[in-house]
């Protein structure tokens, strides 16, 4: 005869499903964002760097892509560089992901084997950071490698 769980008890099994379930979530939300930065990369063919990742308290992944530009790509030591930093969140939703790019809040729903669709994302970051470039940036002369986040107001700051 099975004895029967107490209240307290249920409460804890349920606290314990719970946590397995986000830990789960944080998990595959993982996997997806390295798999989608490694796509950005060959998309890109340039280093890109996942950074500052964290999870907020509803589950959601927020962190960071960042591509660095050179003035010359040729003689990286010798010329000024800037990072190019990209604000994402993520989220798993049963068998799919939705990415937010910020500040635009732009909204993509995936499922992990969408190469085309990550192509698109990757084609509109390459857009927007083109577009930066189109109009006159602050040059430091004092720093030689600077930080832009893409779509908040110009940081300016070193990154190294």
């Amino acid at each position: 005869m099975e004895e029967k769980m107490s209240k307290f008890e249920e409460l804890c099994q349920a606290y314990a499903l719970a946590k397995q379930h986000t830990q789960t979530n944080k998990k595959a939300c993982q996997r997806f964002v390295e798999g989608f930065t490694t796509a950005m990369i060959h998309y890109f063919q340039a280093p890109i760097k996942k950074q500052k990742e964290s999870f907020d308290e509803n589950g959601l992944m927020h962190f960071q892509t960042a591509l660095t530009l050179y003035e010359n790509p040729q003689d990286r030591e010798n010329y000024s560089s800037e990072i190019v930093v990209i604000f994402w969140s993520g989220e798993n939703l049963l068998d799919n992901y939705i990415l937010t790019l910020y500040p635009w809040i732009n909204e993509y729903q995936l499922f992990e084997n969408e190469l085309d669709k990550f192509e698109e994302i990757y084609q509109h970051i390459f857009e927007i950071i083109k577009e930066t470039y189109q109009s006159p940036i602050t040059i430091s002369h004092e720093k030689k490698n600077t930080i832009r986040n893409l779509g908040w107001e110009y940081q300016g700051e070193s990154y190294l």
